[in-house]
This record gives C-alpha cells, sequence and structure tokens, in this order.
C-alpha cells in the first residue's frame, strides 16, 4: 500500500473516531445540549477535528467519493474555528445529530472499504 494510499485510511479511520466520540454527546439532548457551554465547545472541537482530518483525504479520494459534502465539511470546520461566536447551538446540534452520522455511515460502509480494498480500483 503507498503511502498517500494508508495515509488516506488513516485520515478516514480518524474522522470515524472523532463521530463516534461526538455520538456520546448526543445522548444529552437538544434542551441539555443548548444549556451547557462546554458541551457545545467539545462538539464544535470535534467538528474542527473532522474538518482537519477531511482537509488530509487527498482530492482524488474526495472526488472519487463524492456523496459527501466535503467542501460544506471543511466550511464548517472553519466556521467553528473562526467564527464561533456566531455558531448557533441548534444548528451545531444538526450537524451533531445528522451529519455527522451520515458521514461516519458512509466513511464505513463506502470509503474505507473502497480505500482498503486491494483488488478494488485505486483512487491513489
Amino acid at each position: 500500500m503507498s503511502v498517500p494510499h494508508r495515509r488516506a485510511l488513516d485520515a478516514a479511520a480518524r474522522v470515524v473516531v472523532v463521530c463516534d466520540v461526538l455520538a456520546e454527546f448526543a445522548d444529552v439532548g437538544l434542551e441539555a445540549f443548548v444549556a451547557d457551554t462546554r458541551t457545545q465547545w467539545a462538539v464544535e472541537m470535534g467538528l474542527i477535528r473532522i474538518g482537519e482530518a477531511v482537509n488530509r483525504l487527498p482530492i482524488e479520494v474526495r472526488e472519487a467519493y463524492a456523496d459527501q459534502p466535503w467542501r460544506q465539511i471543511v466550511a464548517m470546520r472553519n466556521f467553528a474555528a473562526h467564527q464561533y461566536d456566531d455558531l448557533d447551538p441548534r444548528r451545531v446540534w444538526r450537524t451533531l445529530t445528522e451529519s455527522v452520522p451520515e458521514m461516519r455511515d458512509y466513511l464505513v460502509s463506502v470509503v474505507i472499504p473502497g480505500l482498503d480494498d486491494p483488488g478494488g480500483a485505486s483512487v491513489l
């Protein structure tokens, strides 16, 4: 396996790990989330980590697996990192409870198996 291929797999796996950690924060429910700044900040940091890892996916991988809004994921990272005072907790909640699980499922069921298949079509 080439170094770029291994790095792509590692980046995808890191996103899955962060998604799994963030899923634990969704257990509190919307109202508790909105009332708890520490939890909001923790989730925002997780979104930053996801955006950083997605940025490490080679463009060829993002283009080959275009069923995710990769650019919007990175844009959310930038928003959380640079415009955090403007983040609406309800928007973060929607991202946490809708977008993050969808992305995790896509990575686990499509991207990682596709990258991990030595006999499959390699994008790298």
